[in-house]
């Protein structure tokens, strides 16, 4: 369909409304086959076109006017420090040949764009992060679970350890009765027992010696007791902190799932733009 005007100059005159118009921030020039007649930069867009500059062969609106096509194009960041898309609209005279053309450029939201891709590429090492620590988590908890069995094992163990100082303590105690009875026979065989009464004694002190060395190994046991159990609540307490590390870390996963998934939506919206 030809756009047919009487005059360029109504264009040039309309530019400035039609920039006006428009709810985003774009730019306007309008040009013969030539030269460009005005340029109406945006705020955050500007070519550095000026009234009177040549349009060389080489750009895009040189070829949209030779062959009186429409032309959108996207110009990439390397060229003017930003992206844009241009837009070019051959318009026709009276006799509906080419006479200029209305360009119109509209910068693309490439940082949103941008932002979108760094906070999904951080919100991905953060999670991959996280998922170790859960990992981490819940190695902790089964590990701690295992030394918590460990040590209520060892602590039956050394339980069972009473029952042998018991025998222990009863054969010390048989012991001494009989080198208690030994002295007494001595005592009555006379001159003759002397000999006797030497062994009665050193049966008496070898249950002494007995007695003590059960006694010794009976504190220690009981230390061993009281440590075993003060581990055992340690161990229980590093378990429950590992098991909810594991499920915050977990919750905290989801979470960062949810802002990717809105990151992305976000990138596709800026795509649009």
């Amino acid at each position: 369909m030809k756009n047919i005007v009487r005059s360029l100059e109504d264009i040039v005159n309309l530019a400035p409304i039609l920039k006006a118009a428009f709810p985003y921030d774009l730019s306007v020039a309008v040009c013969d086959t030539e030269k460009f007649l005005v340029y109406y930069p945006g705020d955050s867009i500007d070519l550095g076109i000026s009234a009177g500059q040549i349009i060389h062969a080489d750009e895009p609106l040189y070829h949209a006017l030779k062959n009186d096509e429409y032309s959108r194009a996207n110009v990439p960041k390397e060229y003017y420090g930003y992206e844009f898309v241009g837009t070019v609209l051959p318009v026709h005279g009276e006799d509906e040949r080419v006479c200029g053309a209305v360009c119109i450029q509209v910068r693309r939201q490439t940082e949103l764009r941008e932002i979108a891709d760094r906070m999904t590429l951080s919100l991905n090492q953060a999670n991959a992060r996280i998922v170790q620590v859960a990992d981490g988590s819940n190695q902790l908890a089964d590990f701690s679970q295992k030394l918590l069995a460990q040590s209520e094992t060892t602590a039956a163990s050394v339980q069972k350890s009473d029952d042998v100082l018991a025998v222990l303590r009863k054969v010390a105690d048989q012991t001494h009765l009989l080198g208690i009875n030994a002295a007494i026979e001595a005592a009555h065989a006379g001159e003759k027992g002397r000999g006797f009464d030497i062994v009665a004694r050193e049966i008496r002190k070898f249950s002494q010696e007995t007695e003590q060395s059960a006694q010794r190994i009976r504190d220690t046991l009981r230390e061993i007791q009281t440590a075993m159990k003060g581990i055992g609540q340690s161990i229980g307490q590093i378990a429950s902190v590992g098991q909810e590390q594991a499920a915050s870390t977990e919750e905290m996963s989801s979470f960062i799932q949810e802002i990717r998934a809105m990151s992305e939506q976000l990138n596709q919206f800026a795509q649009k733009l």
